[in-house]
């Protein structure tokens, strides 16, 4: 049996739904605005015009969102500040560019003023979607935020820590891959979308990513089959589901491919951004890898000699603009001289870790680099201690901190190690990072929380980069 494609959202009766519901409500509004605005508030929760949105790429002036709309006719995007200092007055933005192949709308608001928190809507032809959304601008120069972090979540998946890192509100949620857990062997978008559908669908993950800026990368599970790497021949459908529907910062990696009539970018999604003082570096780990078992060890690579380049260069500005801190989001397990020979992780890219350690050392980044890193469905901390790479150095050099955070909702499962704090074999764990910055002086809190919202024990780095 051949299945039906789902290139064009779909939904039983939906659509014929909203169409009748909008020719009512162009001649009821004229006899009975209230009864009529009931009737349609009725019908956008039987179905939803909308069917998600959610905001990602905040900067300390602008946010950019991403919505899926089921229905043809206009749409846009009603932002007002969270105090409601302008509600007579809304944003009214267009959407940037049509819709995706399955009506995913663009809304890019710019001009916005710094550390103020702002509410959206989405609005289409029959009416404005009661669901609200809602993000806060950066602030530009010295700035305290906390974010929560992690991976790694069945498909779909409604458990309780999504409502309990949404209840921290968080500035955004850095999420480190494993969105899905679709294992999808072609190259056929319709996959990666309804993939992501199910999740964006989810009652509490939805919510979470309405309240949450997202800040997403994909792992192996939701880029192709399992231990996926750059030869997957899902590559190609990855990137492009991810570019159409995540509101992700700059990807400047990515190009679109000369003598390919109607092709969009290919590349790696690797972004860098600034919170406040603070600069986050976000690789892709799977786009451009190299099998991790092929015959010439020294070859191997993780990120592919652009993504390598583009990674040195960002590094190379943290340093030259004296960044006081540096996180970089890395998807996969550093350390793991305890999984010798395991192929987890960066242990069989040694060559590449140990050149990348290297710069880290030369740059004088080590003491204020911390890696935040998922895969391993555990929590963990390493202070240093076991996490420094760099080669001719003496055992007990210290490297940078390193912080896993998983799963969210999934089995559970130790990767790599040894971890100075010890680790937390759990399910339904996450990590939260608080950045305290005086103007002066930064300190960053690192807690790994359970299912409860509660620290850990053990858990817990206080770290004052120099």
């Amino acid at each position: 049996m051949t299945r039906r494609r789902r290139d064009v959202p779909t939904r039983a009766g939906r659509r014929a739904v909203l169409a009748r519901a909008a020719g009512l409500a162009a001649a009821g509004l004229a006899i009975d605005p209230a009864g009529t605005g009931r009737l349609l508030a009725a019908v956008q929760r039987a179905a939803p015009a909308v069917d998600w949105m959610w905001s990602g790429a905040i900067t300390s002036g602008s946010a950019r969102i991403r919505a899926r709309v089921t229905i043809e006719g206009p749409v846009r995007l009603i932002v007002t500040r969270a105090d409601g200092r302008d509600a007579a007055s809304p944003r009214r933005i267009a959407p940037t560019g049509p819709p995706s192949t399955d009506g995913v709308h663009t809304f890019d608001a710019d001009g916005l003023q710094p550390d103020t928190a702002y509410r959206y809507a989405v609005e289409t032809a029959v009416g404005r979607d009661e669901r609200t959304g809602h993000f806060r601008t950066f602030a530009d120069g010295p700035f305290s935020f906390g974010f929560a972090f992690g991976s790694c979540a069945t498909t779909g998946s409604n458990n309780a820590i999504f409502d309990v890192i949404r209840g921290r509100k968080p500035h955004f949620l850095l999420h480190l891959g494993d969105f899905h857990y679709a294992n999808i062997p072609v190259d056929e978008p319709w996959r990666f979308r309804d993939a992501s559908n199910r999740v964006l669908r989810s009652p509490r993950q939805s919510a979470l990513y309405r309240e949450a800026p997202i800040v997403y990368v994909y792992d192996d599970h939701d880029f192709g089959p399992d231990d996926a790497d750059g030869m997957s021949v899902t590559k190609g459908a990855a990137q492009r589901v991810y570019r159409e529907r995540v509101p992700h910062y700059p990807t400047p990696l990515s190009a679109v491919p000369a003598g390919v009539p109607g092709a969009g970018p290919h590349g790696p999604i690797a972004q860098a951004f600034t919170v406040g003082r603070a600069r986050f570096i976000v690789t892709d780990t799977r786009s451009e890898r190299t099998p991790p078992r092929s015959a010439d060890a020294a070859s191997r690579t993780m990120l592919g000699h652009p993504q390598r380049q583009w990674f040195v260069d960002e590094l190379t500005r943290a340093a030259d603009e004296k960044a006081p801190v540096v996180f970089w989001g890395n998807s996969v397990p550093w350390i793991t001289k305890e999984d010798a020979g395991s192929g987890q992780g960066w242990e069989p890219y040694a060559r590449e870790r140990a050149e990348i350690a290297g710069t880290i050392s030369k740059l004088g980044l080590t003491s204020r680099l911390i890696m935040l890193s998922g895969d391993a469905h555990m929590a963990a901390i390493d202070d240093g201690t076991n996490s420094n790479y760099v080669e001719g150095t003496a055992p007990s050099t210290r490297g940078f901190v390193v912080i896993q955070a998983a799963p969210f909702s999934r089995f559970t499962r130790a990767k790599g190690g040894p971890y100075s704090h010890g680790r937390s074999i759990r399910n339904h764990q996450f990590g939260w990072v608080e950045v305290k910055d005086t103007g002066s002086a930064i300190t960053v809190e690192l807690t790994a929380r359970n299912q409860a919202g509660l620290m850990i024990p053990g858990l817990h780095l206080t770290v004052k980069p120099t």
